[in-house]
């Protein structure tokens, strides 16, 4: 059986993590984001659990080592939706079709003399 070492192994993750958020392209299904996203977020999470060595973060506080993989995984998943939305929601206005959005009651109201 072929062994890799952790911090191969962390940085694959870590430029798997990075190709899914900035390279590969978005799409317009709602359950291929969503499984990419959960994808990235567990691609941060392994890639920093294996590459932040144990002299930096004690094994016995191993939360904060998660905690920070948490929050990179976040932050691409959150720039990712940021990118999704501004390509594929360009341009849509949500329209109200009924007179009681589009000005207030004292213009819909007719005078009468």
């Amino acid at each position: 059986m072929i062994e890799i070492s952790q911090s191969v192994f962390g940085v694959l993750c870590l430029i798997g993590a990075i190709a899914l958020t900035f390279a590969w392209p978005l799409g317009s299904r709602r359950g291929n984001h969503l499984l990419l996203s959960i994808v990235i977020l567990i691609l941060f999470l392994l890639a920093v659990y294996n590459l932040i060595p144990v002299t930096w973060i004690p094994v016995a506080e191993t939360w904060k080592v998660l905690l920070i993989g948490l929050g990179l995984g976040l932050l691409a998943v959150f720039y990712r939706d940021v990118r999704r939305f501004a390509r594929y929601f360009r341009g849509k206005v949500y329209r109200v079709t009924h007179p009681y959005y589009w000005y207030g009651r004292y213009y819909r109201r007719r005078r009468r003399y």
